[in-house]
This record gives C-alpha cells, structure tokens and sequence, in this order.
C-alpha cells in the first residue's frame, strides 16, 4: 500500500503508536525497523506530523538512541507542542540523551536550553552527571529556563548536593517561581536543613565587627543589640553614646524607645485575654467599649480584636492630630477587607482591654508579663526612677533631637525597653515549656504567629542565602516572613523621637536578635545589620 501527503503519513504514525508499548518489552510492539521512518518523519514539513513521530519514539525508550540528535534538532522547532513531545522522547530514552541535553543547555537558542533542562528533570536521578551544568543553568539569562534547572535539580534529589551553593543563591533570583522552587528543590536535596542553626559565635564577630563602622558611616550615636541562640540570651553588646548632651554611654540597663515594637508586647498580653476567655478575638470591640467617636460609622462596630492586631481594621494609622485630643477618626476602608498598618487600632485595642480588665495598660503590663518574666526595667510610661537610664533621640547628622517621657501609655508606641530585657520577652515566646500562669499556650501562639493576612505592598528585609524572603504576611501583632529556611517573625519601630529598633526570631530554630539604635539613620544600621547576618 503506498501512502503519500502529510495526512497520509499522520494515519500512518497513528497506526505505529498503536504498536508500541508504553514501556517496550524485548520482543513484540512493533518492529525496529519503524524507528528510521519515524526519524525522517522529524524533518516532515507538518507540524503534526513531527509532534506524533516525537511521542511514537519516545513510547520506544532506550532502543530509540539513534533518534537522540534528530530530536535534540527539534527542540528549536517553532512549535511548542513539538518540542514538549521531543524533550518527554529524550526523557523516555533515557541515561543515552543525558550528554546530548548536557550540550543542549549551551545552545544559544533559550528555547532549545528550556526544553532540554525539562528534559533532564524528567530523567531525573540518572542524569545526575548533568548536575554541573544544571547548576550554571540557574544563572541562565531566561527566567523559564532558570525555574526548569531548579525543579530538576530538586527531582535529583541527594545526587544534586553539589548544586546547593547554587540554589541557595537562586533564593535571591529576580523570579518568584524560581525563589520558591529553589526552596522546594533544597529541601528535596538536604531534607533536615531547615532544622539547623547557623553559628551564633560566627554571627556575633560579624555584628561586632560591622557595627561600630555603620554607626560612623550613618551618625548614630548609640547602639545595643541581643542575640538569641537555642530559646536564650547569649550574647549581647553596647556601643557608642545613649545621650550626646550629657556623653552617657550606652550600657544594659541604657532603656530605648521600642516605638512600633511596643505593639507586639501588647499583642501578647491581648492573646493571654483570649486564652483566658475575657476578649474573643472575633466580637466586634463595640461591644466590650462604648464610647463617642466622630465621624459616626456603622463599620466601626464590625471591627474585632483579630481584625486590630492583624492592621486590617481599615483605620488610618494616626487621625489627623494624632490621638491625645480625641479628634475625630475616620474609618478608611471596609474593617476585615485589606491590610492598612495603624496605630489608631492598636489604641483603639488598648482601651477595650482597659476597660475589660479594670486596669491601665501600664499597670496591666508589669503585673501580668513584665514582672514575671524579669523585665525589670521596661514601661509602657516614663517614671522618674527610669529616667536616668533613657536614651535620647538624634537627628540624622548626630546631634541631639530629644529626650521623651511618656506619661500616658499608648500600647502603639510608648515602650520604654532595653535590647536585653525585649530579648528576654521573645525568649518567653520561644521557650518549650508553657506550664507557667503567665506563658501563652502552644495553641494560643501558634494563632498568633499564623499568618492573617499577605502584605503583598511590604517587600522582605533583606537578607542573604536561605534568609531571602519570599513573602510577607501579618499575625496577630507580628510581621512575618516566608524564607527558605522557615518563617522569619518580626517588628520594626520608628519615631519622630529619634529611635530606629528592630527585632527578629525563628519560632523553628530558637534563635533571633535585637538591635536598639537611637539615631534617625538607624534603620539603615540595623537593615545593613541583618543584611549580612541574616535568620539568627
């Protein structure tokens, strides 16, 4: 029977597939002597044609080897159906195609590279002597081209531990699909990673060492930082000057203002409520407070203590005029519909639990967490005894801005704390053991550290390797993280007052850091901080 034109030669393909097995046993399925007709039909001029010659080869395995450069030529076909079946044909050969993908991934053409990095992460564990080249692809211009390297090497397995340097460096890429599947493919590779913890000793010569020259370089005065390693305290340092109008330096006891940091303290104190069945997270607080608020707005009664700590409570995040002459504050968006970062909820939060609890927040605060957990120094209000020990604020240049004293306590921003004594409240949310009156349960942080909401418009810290944030997302009074190693959680503070604090911990690992500074240019500090010594 004689056949001619491409429709007659696709009949006849459709009846050579029907021939072969999937997997094609030593005998039977077909003859060999249909592989070189299948090869010629590569080079047919219908597209049609060339795709199901790809896939009636690919259905022969090993025995289709002399096929393997005809269809490596057809990975540069225009057709993108073409070149999916050749790559899944050369995957199907096998450990034969792996040198010729290898030279693939050189070819000048992106899509010929694309395809034969698919091809690879198809075969899987028998092209591991691809993993070198596999690893150079992840430098590959073409962010297709990038992300197919990265799940290959993640489909290796242990056989990739070579490309590990490479893949934490794609954690940094430029792509988000890349970002995520280098985390995929490195936990695929080295499961228990994420368990390990980088060397605190290593950490503390970096801090140590960069502080003191950013603290030149950007004009902050003074600077006090804590280190956390294994749920404790193991380290902390002092530099440089808490006041320049008095040359005081910056010691332990020195007390910073948190600012922002103030908010999850409160945050926690707000959760032990919950726990302990006097706030419900999810009752609008209209009905634990009632009070006279301009402009009237109905919305406001939707409004719920997890809707405050998670900002989506659709306040601004100061009224106009700020909040001590009560002034009117404006509901800006639908409470529960979108993160909106705000103060105002927080104090709104504050008064609620005042009014709960019979107790000023400030006194609150001491009896129920301070005290217990040994912060002895740290205030919601300034006191005369603290003063001596605070900090004042400096402009950008250096010099001196102010010095504060907060006589009515608003849970937003009026913390007064040293580095140490807020290392030692996030060792309280760190600590294993919960058995203590004043401890959250395990249940009750793991709500609180659950992510409530994306922050898609907050871009991550920055910080190096497996550190790199791949997504932002708010708890319940905490900003976290998703990174390569696990979630990052953490609080920055800033104030007209002249303090720039930060604050950051591993829930998996036990470890994290606070760095205190009281200059304006502090949030560069500690950025470029963390930046180098990144998760610890």
């Amino acid at each position: 029977m004689r056949l001619s034109g491409p429709r007659a030669v696709v009949t006849l393909l459709f009846a050579l597939l029907s021939l072969v097995p999937e997997v094609p046993a030593q005998s039977g399925g077909g003859e060999r002597g249909d592989i070189p007709l299948l090869i010629r039909a590569l080079a047919d001029s219908d597209e049609v044609v060339r795709e199901n010659a790809a896939e009636a080869l690919g259905r022969w395995g090993p025995a289709a080897e002399p096929a393997i450069p005809d269809l490596i030529m057809l990975l540069s076909d225009k057709d993108p159906f073409v070149c999916g079946k050749a790559a899944d044909a050369l995957s199907r050969i096998g450990k034969g195609s792996v040198p010729h993908l290898i030279s693939a991934l050189r070819d000048g053409e992106t899509n010929v590279r694309w395809c034969a990095a698919i091809a690879l992460g198809k075969i899987g564990g028998d092209a591991r002597e691809a993993v070198p080249m596999l690893a150079r692809a992840l430098c590959d211009t073409d962010d297709n081209v990038r992300w197919s390297a990265v799940v290959a090497l993640g489909g290796m397995r242990t056989r990739a531990r070579d490309a590990i340097p490479a893949l934490i460096r794609c954690l940094h890429d430029r792509d988000e699909d890349v970002r995520r599947g280098a985390d995929m493919s490195l936990d695929a590779i080295d499961p228990g990673r994420r368990s390990r913890t980088p060397d605190w000793r290593v950490v503390v010569a970096a801090v140590d060492s960069l502080t003191p020259a950013l603290m030149g370089e950007l004009h902050v005065p003074g600077v006090s930082i804590a280190v956390i390693h294994r749920r404790g305290i193991v380290w902390s340092g002092e530099y440089g000057i808490a006041d320049v109008s008095r040359h005081a330096p910056v010691t332990r006891e020195t007390l910073f203002e948190a600012a922002s940091m103030s908010k999850p303290v409160f945050a926690y104190i707000v959760m032990k409520l919950v726990e302990q069945g006097k706030l419900e997270l999810d009752r609008p607080l209209t009905g634990y407070l009632k009070e006279r608020v301009l402009p009237d707005q109905p919305s406001r009664s939707l409004i719920t203590a997890r809707m405050v700590l998670s900002h989506t409570a659709g306040f601004p995040n100061w009224r106009k005029g700020e909040e001590e002459r009560d002034g009117p504050l404006p509901v800006l968006y639908r409470p529960g519909s979108r993160f909106s970062y705000s103060g105002e909820g927080i104090f709104f939060l504050q008064r609620a639990v005042e009014k709960i609890t019979g107790e000023p927040i400030a006194q609150l605060a001491k009896r129920t967490l301070f005290d217990p957990i040994g912060l002895t120094h740290t205030s919601y209000v300034w006191t005369a005894p603290l003063d001596s020990l605070l900090a004042s604020g400096h402009e950008a240049d250096g010099t001196y801005l102010k010095k504060t004293k907060y006589t009515h306590a608003n849970a937003a921003y009026t913390l007064y704390t040293t580095a140490r004594e807020y290392a030692a409240f996030i060792v309280e949310i760190l600590k294993r053991d919960r058995s203590a009156p004043h401890s959250l349960s395990h249940e009750s942080l793991g709500v609180m550290l659950k992510h409530q909401v994306a922050v898609d418009a907050r871009a991550p810290v920055g910080r190096p390797g497996e550190a790199k944030g791949l997504g932002v997302y708010w708890g319940l009074g905490w900003s976290i993280t998703t990174t390569g190693r696990g979630d990052i959680v953490h609080h920055s503070g800033a104030n007209r007052s002249g303090f720039r604090c930060f604050s950051q911990f591993s829930p998996s690992r036990g470890s994290g850091i606070v760095i205190m500074t009281n200059g304006i240019r502090g949030d560069d500090l500690w950025a470029r901080l963390v930046a180098s010594v990144g998760d610890i």
